[in-house]
């Protein structure tokens, strides 16, 4: 049965290559839209992965970058804050120089660390451990409104609900603006001109500045209440700040983990192998998520060059755009034997599923967590099902790579 997926996206168009970049470092590959003919998500990146693409290279796509493909090269860039700073916006192509910056993602420490302690309490271990049984009863609740259909459209009617809901719970938010918000975010995780994200954007900054003047008047036990009625250094936090940090944080919640539910959910269709191995060893669960995450890596965030520098013998400018694109981190040769295959025994090292250093993602248990749960509800139900023969999937490229059409079939007890 082919797997074969369907893609929406268009190629951007190519801009001028600086004089500074030398043309043996210059790479036909659009990392927003990546995919030739019947490729997979991932496959778009193995196969820039061979020894005649460089470590780092230049994209003349998306107003033109740098992009960095090897694993240990990520997590140092990452890191290096001091060198590649996210103050100039955290996509490609960079976001317009009159808006003003959105924190925590558009700011650098120290003061990203003081508005990431503002929702920092609510991905504690001991908080995700309060909210599981919940989690778990949402997602057999969901699994068995369509058992026994035989079929279900995974995005809309799983996908789009269990990380969502556990999302909106935590913040306060109805289910009915549910698909309201995710068409807010997807804009913002998806290919599209840098008007049109701004225009969105709007929109969810809008639609969170209601809410959270609403929490400051009535302040509830939530984590909008707690921006809202927030303190910045020693003073009351701005309408602006507040407003930021509450649709970055939607952002976060309502795509990533349906992201890669997508990919697994994909993957495990098409392999009888890896669903008999979860089915009969469910220790193994935990581990099998991990690699799933390693194997699944789809963001691409950027950063900016903070001034010239020298970067594993490549001239960065200063205001270059670097992309560090975690599905190369996923698919790097060097980094992992035969790293497109899925074997649950891996020992994954990453350290660039969620990004790294003061930026990597405070829901990464949350996500964890989820996945597990997803697994251990879904299979012993729904131990056997493929994709729909008669309806191909569908996949969205951007800054992440995501299913937003899959059409799962099984035959019901």
């Amino acid at each position: 049965m082919s797997q074969g997926l369907d893609s929406t996206a268009t190629v951007s168009p190519k801009s001028p290559v600086p004089g500074h970049v030398p043309p043996n470092l210059v790479v036909d590959f659009d990392a927003m839209n990546p995919l030739l003919g019947d490729e997979r998500y991932h496959d778009a990146y193995a196969r820039m992965s061979g020894p005649e693409v460089p470590d780092i290279f230049w994209s003349p796509y998306n107003g033109g970058h740098w992009v960095v493909r090897r694993d240990n090269i990520l997590a140092e860039a990452f890191a290096a804050f001091e060198n590649f700073t996210s103050a100039n916006g955290m996509t490609v192509p960079r976001s317009a120089d009159t808006r003003p910056k959105l924190p925590p993602v558009e700011t650098d420490p120290p003061m990203q660390g003081v508005y990431r302690k503002l929702f920092s309490s609510a991905f504690t271990v001991p908080a995700l451990k309060a909210r599981e049984d919940s989690v778990r009863a949402l997602a057999v609740s969901l699994i068995e409104g369509f058992q026994a259909r035989g079929r279900c459209e995974f995005v809309r009617e799983f996908a789009q609900h269990l990380p969502m809901r556990v999302f909106l719970g935590m913040v306060d938010l109805p289910d009915d603006d549910r698909l309201y918000l995710i068409s807010l975010a997807d804009s913002q995780v998806s290919s599209g001109t840098t008007k049109s994200k701004e225009e969105m954007l709007g929109k969810l900054m809008g639609y969170v500045g209601q809410k959270l003047a609403e929490r400051a008047k009535n302040p509830g036990d939530d984590l909008l209440s707690k921006i809202a009625t927030a303190e910045i250094e020693g003073r009351p936090i701005t309408p602006f700040e507040a407003m930021s940090v509450g649709s970055l944080l939607l952002i976060g919640g309502l795509d990533t983990v349906a992201s890669m539910m997508g990919h697994i959910m994909h993957f495990l269709a098409g392999s009888e192998t890896h669903r008999r191995q979860l089915l009969q060893s469910p220790i193994i669960i935990r581990d099998a998520a991990e690699e799933f995450l390693r194997r699944f890596s789809l963001t691409n965030p950027a950063r900016s060059a903070v001034r010239d520098l020298e970067f594993h013998g490549v001239h960065v400018k200063q205001g270059d755009m670097i992309l560090l694109a975690t599905p190369f981190g996923a698919v790097d040769p060097s980094k992992y034997d035969n790293p497109l295959a899925i074997d649950f025994a891996r020992k994954s090292t990453t350290k660039t599923v969620f990004g790294a250093g003061p930026h990597v993602c405070p829901g990464s248990m949350l996500a964890r967590m989820e996945l597990r749960v997803l697994l251990e509800e879904w299979l012993p139900r729904i131990p056997d099902f493929a994709i729909d023969p008669d309806d191909r999937p569908r996949i969205r490229t951007g800054i992440n790579g995501s299913f937003e059409h899959l059409p799962l079939v099984w035959t019901p007890k």
